[in-house]
This record gives structure tokens, C-alpha cells and sequence, in this order.
């Protein structure tokens, strides 16, 4: 027999009768389960303690199993009616009256009303559906002068108050023998499924990364100790209700699947991915993350493993769009590159395509399975760039997480260090960035230990570095090291030829397509494209989500464009346009929200408002 833990089985009873009947049985088995019996009205409040203090499993009968059915969440197991135990009840209410009447719920009532068919025997059958039902139905009895009445202790307690006889309701040994076995067979299912989650949540525990499930109304269901830290959430938030994943509502309710995508969580970067599970009657979203500040303070090997798969390259030349005769030229030249070990040196305008170049040159390398890791001299002041670079040991200075911190170099050992806009980088840092090269060793800020390196360096600028070295303004030494092989992107007014066949790239990659005027065309291969690509981008993005038609002219692109330099003037709106774009602004919202995958930074930027802006006009959709 199954061992069992204090009242994991209790049993609720329906009669005096039946409660001897269950306390022989539970003796001759040598169980030791608790049997209450309970009015109606008590049910619910004792069941209720007894599942806080670890109850399991509830066997009873009749109305009361239904009644704890509809109102408990753990198993009831029913005490069925049968044939003989109905037998021995009738037969001992005929002993004593011959005008009989039976008050009951659906399926006892079903059971005699089947006794009937069988036997013939005359009495009366009276269904109910609820306990507040029970006194009416006892006092149309007395009326009918009726003496003696068939039930439960409900119907017991009533047909005392109006002088009336009762025979309770009998059951027999096989009946409450099947009713316990069914009750430990629950019992062991519900103890092997605790057991299969106990081990699930400890192998979820022991992973670096946060997890956790929520449903469509995105309440979390299940989700690791690393998330509830990570996400600052619990089992039974709402994490739609939570600050930092407002943005992400759009994008989880339409069913888009993120990836590698940052968000700001409690003051820290967090890199989340969400993947979506459907069933026909369910919808769950399983949303992965890590700090990037934590993947940085790992160190050694582990450090290297998980910077390998968290920092990837995604991009390879085959997503490079375009086939004119200087793009070509700068692919072919960068391949080649990749084949090579020596530093390379981006050149070009920004929004020509430098750190996709820069990733698909690391993709089509000896070091493509390694970490790709990129950082922005503009970006961040001085002393942070030195941290995220170098890492800095425990204590360094004021402010240092403890345990100290991984820096780039350190974490994109055997892989690719992408410098952007290096060309910004203080003279301090310059410094120690060509001793990195020239020894391929460095030490932690705040440390002494020597860290061995090898990485591939790839470095890129919008200015010429050459001329910065000439005023003295970047190191003519670390020129020379960065600058071993060169490549210059061409800018867009460069590559004319590539600009519609860019936009229709654009145009597929949202599944959609619009059908250029000739002078439409004009104006896109004419315009004079200061932002390049990402300029073109951003009008693209902007016809995507503003045009109303499908065919584009070149007044539309003026209207809807907004095209920085566009040298035709924009026709403005006519009212009855603003008043069309006002009443589809809902429609316009979410449609943007879904190209940008929830993105609210990307989709103010399409929209051309403030993301705060936009965050109050999703709230009041």
C-alpha cells in the first residue's frame, strides 16, 4: 500500500450509515484516513482548511462530491451509487412505511429511477439541484403527507424539522474499496508529478539564464529562481502590469517571437528571447534571458562558452544587398580579408554598412564559431570604455561590482573584437589598446595579474584617420596597427543602382510590396542620401506603416517620406487626411509595433514621436 503523509486522503461523509460502513472498512485495511461528517453548509470551510495544512485528494458522494467538485482545485473522488446499496435502502424504508419518497441530486436520482425500471416498485423520486431546493421540496412532502423520506444529512436535518422519518442513504464495501483505490492511484500520479517538477525547477535552477512561461493574459506560470531575480517577477504576476516589459506587450500579444533582444531591467541590460507554444485550447510564451552584465563577470572557459553563443555574428555577405560595381568591389576585397588574421580598418559614412561588413567578415572566417563582441568609442565616456574593455578587478574603485568584472578583450578570447567609431576613442585608451595589440597580453583595471588574449580586431570610423593623425589627434603608432588592411565602403549616392532593388529587400522582408511611379523612382536614385541605407531605411519604414496605397508616386514619398535633404518641398496635408490619419492612428500603432517586433524605440522613431508619446497612445488603444 501507497505510505501516506498526514490527511493527504480525507473523507468526506454523507450519512451515519455510510460513515460506519467507510470506519469498518479503513480498519479492516489498517488505513489511517480522516472521515468528517459534516453538514452541507460546513463543507467548503473545513475542505479548505484541510488543503492549506497539505490535503490532496477528497473522496465523498452525491451533492457533496459535486458540491466540492465545483469549488476546490484538487481531485474529488466520488463514491458511486449502485444497485445494491439503493436495494438495501429501499427494502429498509418499506419496513417501515408503504408511501415513500426519495430526495436527491442527478445521479442518485438517475440510479433509482433506474431501480424502478427494474423492479417496478412504486415511491416517489424527487430531484434537486441544489441544497437551498431541499427544505421546499421536504415541505411539499409533508404536505402530501408523506412520513418517511430517502436522503442524505441534508434531507435528514430538514425531514426532522417537519416531524417526517428518514432512512439514509447506503452504499457497500465495493463501492468505497474502488472509490480508495481510485484515491491512491491519484495519490501516486500527483507524487510522481511533484517529484518530475522538483527535478524539472533544480536542473531550471541551475542554468545562468532566466526563465519563465506566462500565459496569454501574461501571467507567469512557471519561471526559475535566475528569473524571478533577472525579470523581477514571481509565479502569479502579471508582467504586462510590470514597468520594463510594457514595451513588450504588443509584440507578445501579436505572437512575435524576439530574439537576442535588449531591454533595460532594473537598471541592468537584459537580453531577452521569447518563443511562443500553441495548442488547439491554449497560448504560452516562454521568455529567456541573461544580463549582459552578468555573462561579462564570467570568467575562464565558462566565460568564453557562453560569450560564444551569446555574442554571434548575424550577419554574412549573402544578406548584403546589392550588385552595383563598387559594392561588389568592397565585398570581394573584404573577403578576401576574411581570409587573413590582420587587423582590418572600416572607412565610411555613417549608415553605409560597417559593422554589417564587419560582422560578415568575422562569419566567413577561421573564427566564425566564436564570439563576435562590438563596442562604440562615442558611446560611452572614457571610463567606462576602459572597464568594458579591460575588465577591472574587485574593488578597483568606487562603485565596482564585487567579484569584479570580464572586460571585451577577455571574453572575445579566439574571436572577433569589433571597435566602432574608434576614431572617438580618448588618447588614454589609445594607449593601452596598442599595448593589447603589440604584447597580446593586458591586466584588469585595479589588477596586477597578466591576462593572455587573442582576438581578431576589426576597428571602423566615419572620419579619416589618417588626417586626425596628422592634427595630432589620434596615434600615429595604433594607426599603423589598426590600419593594416583597409576597406572603404562607398556610400549610397555611390551605388544609385542598388537603392530600388534595396527597398524592395525591405519591402519583402515585411511582406509586402508597392508598385513605384517613374518619377518616384526618380526621386529615390536622385535624392542626395546623406544617412545612406539607414536613411532609406527609415522612409521605407515610414511608407510601411503611413501609406494608404499601394502605389507609390513621388508626392508620396515626399508626404510620407520626410526625408532628411530631400530637395523637393512636401505637399502638406489636406484636412480631410488628417482626419483619416487620426481615426487609423490605432491601426497605424500596431501595425508599426508588429514590423519593429514590439520595438518601441524603432516604431517612435518610424512614427516620428517620442517613445513616451507612444507609450501613452498604446495605453489608451
Amino acid at each position: 500500500m501507497l505510505p501516506m503523509g498526514k490527511n493527504e486522503i480525507v473523507i468526506f461523509s454523507v450519512s451515519l450509515r455510510i460513515t460506519q460502513r467507510i470506519s469498518t472498512l479503513l480498519a479492516e485495511r489498517k488505513l489511517q484516513i480522516p472521515v468528517y461528517e459534516l453538514s452541507y453548509f460546513d463543507v467548503l470551510d473545513k475542505a479548505n482548511e484541510l488543503i492549506r495544512n497539505g490535503t490532496k485528494i477528497i473522496i465523498s458522494r452525491g451533492g457533496t462530491a459535486e458540491l466540492l467538485r465545483n469549488n476546490v482545485n484538487i481531485p474529488v473522488v466520488e463514491i458511486s451509487h449502485n444497485f445494491y446499496g439503493i436495494y438495501r435502502t429501499i427494502q429498509e424504508a418499506r419496513e417501515k412505511s408503504h408511501k415513500i419518497a426519495a430526495v436527491g441530486f442527478p445521479q442518485f436520482c438517475n440510479m433509482l429511477k433506474h431501480y424502478q425500471s427494474l423492479t417496478n416498485e412504486e415511491f416517489k423520486i424527487c430531484q434537486v439541484y441544489n441544497h437551498a431546493d431541499i427544505e421546499n421540496v421536504i415541505r411539499q412532502l409533508s404536505e402530501e403527507n408523506y412520513q418517511l423520506v430517502i436522503g442524505g444529512l441534508t434531507v435528514a436535518e430538514k425531514a426532522k424539522k417537519y416531524g417526517m422519518g428518514v432512512v439514509m442513504g447506503d452504499t457497500d464495501n465495493i463501492s468505497i474499496d474502488q472509490a480508495l483505490n481510485e484515491a491512491f492511484s491519484f495519490l501516486k500520479y500527483i507524487r510522481q508529478e511533484n517529484e518530475k517538477l522538483l527535478i524539472s525547477n533544480a536542473a531550471l535552477n541551475q542554468t545562468r539564464e532566466g526563465i519563465m512561461c506566462i500565459d496569454e493574459s501574461g501571467e507567469v506560470i512557471r519561471i526559475n529562481a535566475k528569473g524571478i531575480d533577472l525579470f523581477r517577477c514571481n509565479t502569479g504576476d502579471n508582467i504586462f502590469r510590470k514597468p520594463h516589459f510594457e514595451s513588450m506587450y504588443n509584440g507578445i500579444i501579436n505572437e512575435v517571437e524576439l530574439k537576442d533582444r535588449p531591454f533595460e531591467i532594473g537598471g541592468e541590460t537584459v537580453i531577452i528571447n521569447v518563443r511562443h507554444i500553441k495548442n488547439r485550447s491554449s497560448f504560452y510564451s516562454v521568455l529567456t534571458g541573461y544580463a549582459i552584465d552578468g555573462v561579462l563577470s564570467l570568467g575562464g572557459k565558462a566565460g568564453a562558452r557562453l560569450a560564444s553563443k551569446s555574442f554571434q555574428a548575424k550577419y554574412r555577405f549573402s544578406d548584403i544587398v546589392g550588385s552595383s560595381e563598387p559594392l561588389q568591389q568592397a565585398i570581394g576585397l573584404a573577403k578576401t580579408y576574411a581570409k587573413f588574421d590582420f587587423p582590418v580598418h572600416v572607412y565610411g559614412e555613417t549608415g553605409t554598412g560597417k559593422e554589417l561588413f564587419a560582422q560578415s567578415i568575422h562569419s566567413e572566417s577561421e573564427r566564425r564559431g566564436e564570439p563576435f563582441i562590438a563596442v562604440n568609442c562615442a558611446a560611452l565616456p572614457e571610463s567606462i570604455l576602459e572597464s568594458e574593455l579591460f575588465g577591472y578587478v574587485d574593488g578597483a574603485f568606487t562603485g565596482t561590482r564585487k567579484g569584479g568584472k570580464v572586460g571585451i578583450f577577455e571574453l572575445a578570447r579566439n574571436g572577433t573584437v569589433f571597435i566602432d567609431e574608434i576614431s572617438e576613442a580618448p588618447l588614454s585608451v589609445q594607449i593601452k589598446l596598442l599595448r593589447v595589440l603589440q604584447e597580446k597580453s593586458f591586466t584588469r583595471l585595479g589588477g596586477e595579474a597578466l591576462i593572455e588574449t587573442d582576438f581578431r580586431l576589426i576597428t571602423a570610423s566615419n572620419k579619416d584617420l589618417l588626417a586626425l593623425v596628422q592634427r595630432k589627434e589620434f596615434r600615429e603608432d595604433l594607426y599603423y596597427r589598426v590600419n593594416v588592411l583597409s576597406l572603404e565602403l562607398p556610400n549610397l549616392s555611390q551605388r544609385r543602382g542598388d537603392i530600388i532593388e534595396i527597398v524592395n529587400a525591405l519591402l519583402v522582408q515585411h511582406g509586402r510590396s508597392f508598385t513605384f511611379t517613374d518619377d518616384a523612382v526618380g526621386y529615390l536614385t536622385e535624392n542626395d542620401w546623406s544617412g545612406n541605407v539607414r536613411e532609406l531605411q527609415a522612409i521605407v519604414y515610414r511608407l510601411l506603416v503611413l501609406s494608404p496605397s499601394e502605389t507609390i508616386d513621388r508626392d508620396t514619398l515626399c508626404r510620407y517620406g520626410n526625408a532628411a535633404g530631400a530637395k523637393v518641398q512636401a505637399t502638406p496635408l489636406l484636412a480631410g487626411e488628417s482626419d483619416l490619419l487620426r481615426k487609423s492612428e490605432e491601426r497605424l500603432i500596431k501595425e508599426v509595433m508588429t514590423i519593429t517586433e514590439g520595438d518601441r524605440i524603432k516604431a517612435s522613431a518610424i512614427l516620428g514621436i517620442s517613445p513616451s508619446t507612444l507609450w501613452r497612445k498604446i495605453k489608451s488603444l
